[in-house]
């Protein structure tokens, strides 16, 4: 398999930070379906300048994840737990081969593979910290990010990206929404130990189940509504 190695990390715009912060609100369930928001009024509520919101915005429309709204402002794209079973089935595709690569490389010793791993297993113990402490916000960050360098260092930047967008899109943390489950934030430590050991039947196993969270937290949503 090809080596696949990703590009020097660049300091974010004023737009990919405003669009990031709204990924996260979203995710966390900060943004709620049923209402229309104006890009003034999320530049408010988030604390970010108005002209990066909107262009935030705009690049979340082109992406599905949100709808403009004529004369109003923007509303999130309902997800369903059929939208939510394609987008994992979709986000697996991408995540096995990209794993399997990095159990490859691993195994081969290739000098880089040393330094990704360290810093996902950097992420993954920030994951599990933020959910030990109950951080949603700092949890789903941190899982976004380990999830990123994932598919960028097994795939490349740009399945990294078809991922992540796919990932936006999955709303879990609403009103009434369970505590975070541990276990899936452990899983993310585990992964580097298999990554370390080369074990690329167990990294896809165990990456494909981790990706299975938003549903579960939707499953448990339902039963309990």
């Amino acid at each position: 398999m090809t080596m696949m190695t990703a590009r020097p990390q660049q300091a974010p715009s004023l737009r990919e930070h405003a669009l990031r912060i709204i990924r996260n609100a979203i995710t966390n369930g900060d943004l709620a379906e049923d209402r229309i928001y104006s890009a003034a009024g999320l530049a408010k509520q988030l604390g970010v300048s108005l002209s990066p919101v909107r262009e935030a915005m705009m690049a979340l429309v082109a992406e599905g994840t949100v709808e403009a709204v004529p004369n109003r402002g923007f509303r999130l794209v309902p997800v369903t737990l059929e939208d939510l079973e394609e987008i994992i089935r979709i986000r697996s595709l991408l995540a096995g081969p990209a794993v399997e690569s990095l159990c490859e490389r691993a195994r081969a010793g290739h000098p880089e593979v040393r330094e990704q791993l360290d810093e996902l297993r950097t992420i993954a113990e920030a994951a599990l910290a933020a959910a030990e402490a109950e951080d949603r916000s700092e949890y789903m960050a941190a899982d976004r990010d380990f999830h990123e360098r994932l598919l960028a260092y097994g795939l490349g930047r740009r399945a990294s990206a078809i991922s992540l967008r796919l990932r936006d899109q999955s709303r879990i943390f609403v009103t009434g929404a369970p505590e975070i489950d541990i276990d899936f934030a452990c899983q993310l430590v585990d992964l580097v130990g298999v990554f370390e050991a080369g074990d690329s039947e167990r990294a896809r196993e165990l990456v494909v189940e981790n990706l299975h969270y938003f549903k579960r937290v939707e499953e448990k949503l339902s039963e309990t509504s």
